[in-house]
C-alpha cells in the first residue's frame, strides 16, 4: 500500500502536464519531465518525442522545452540534434537512455553499440539566452581491447582523458596492461541545443595524440 502512495503522484503529475501541452499530430511522448531551467521559480516541461519523420537511424526524435506564460505552456525551444534516432544505437537499437534536470541543468544521455560500446552525457545550462553545452562525458571501448573515458568541462575548457588498454586470457578474464592519462586545456567550444552534432568536433590530445570526437 505504501508503494501506491509513493508512485501515484508521479504518474498523475506527468499525466496532468501532458494534458497542458500541445502535442503535434502523430507525435508520441517517450519521456516527460519537469523542472526549473532558468531559475525563475517557474516549472518548465521537457518532452522527448518520437516524430513522424524517419531517417537511416529510424524514427527522428525531438526534444521540446515548454515554458509557462500566463498559466499556459508554450514551446520555448526544440531540437532534433540531441536525441538519437530510434535505431541509432547499433545492435542495441534505441540509443536514448535518459533526460533529467538537476539543479537547473538539463542532462541528456545516449548509449549504443554491440561488441564496441559507447555512451555519452551532455549537460546544458540556460545562459546567454541559449541552452549552452557546459559538460560532456563519454565512454567508448570493447572488452579485451581498450576503454576510453573523457570528461570535458566546456565552461573552463579543461579535459580529463583516460585510456585503459586490456588483454584477456583464454577464459575471457580481463586485465588492464596499460593506462594512459592526460589532463589538458582545450578551446572553449560554443555548442548549444541548436548546433549540437551538426558538425563533429575533433580534439587531439597534446601528449599522446589520442583522438576525441564531440
Amino acid at each position: 500500500m505504501l508503494k501506491l502512495i509513493v508512485f501515484i503522484p508521479i504518474f498523475l503529475s506527468s499525466f496532468i502536464f501532458s494534458q497542458n501541452i500541445d502535442i503535434p499530430h502523430g507525435y508520441k511522448i517517450i519521456k516527460l519531465i519537469e523542472g526549473d531551467l532558468n531559475k525563475d521559480n517557474i516549472t518548465e516541461i521537457v518532452v522527448v518525442f518520437d516524430t513522424q519523420d524517419s531517417s537511416s537511424n529510424g524514427k527522428v526524435r525531438e526534444l521540446t522545452i515548454f515554458k509557462k506564460i500566463n498559466d499556459k505552456y508554450f514551446v520555448w525551444k526544440n531540437s532534433r540534434n540531441v536525441i538519437g534516432g530510434s535505431q541509432s544505437g547499433g545492435m542495441l537499437g534505441d540509443s536514448f537512455e535518459n533526460v533529467s534536470i538537476e539543479n537547473g541543468i538539463l542532462i541528456i544521455s545516449n548509449n549504443g553499440g554491440s561488441s564496441w560500446k559507447w555512451s555519452t552525457t551532455d549537460k546544458y545550462s540556460f545562459q546567454n539566452n541559449e541552452f549552452e553545452l557546459i559538460g560532456y562525458t563519454t565512454t567508448y571501448g570493447k572488452n579485451c581491447e581498450y576503454w576510453t573515458f573523457v570528461d570535458y568541462n566546456l565552461s573552463t575548457g579543461k579535459i580529463n582523458y583516460k585510456k585503459e588498454i586490456e588483454s584477456c586470457d583464454e577464459n575471457g578474464n580481463q586485465k588492464i596492461i596499460k593506462t594512459i592519462k592526460e589532463y589538458f586545456q582545450w578551446k572553449k567550444l560554443k555548442l548549444n541545443l541548436d548546433n549540437r552534432k551538426i558538425k563533429e568536433e575533433k580534439i587531439v590530445t597534446p601528449k599522446y595524440k589520442e583522438e576525441i570526437y564531440i
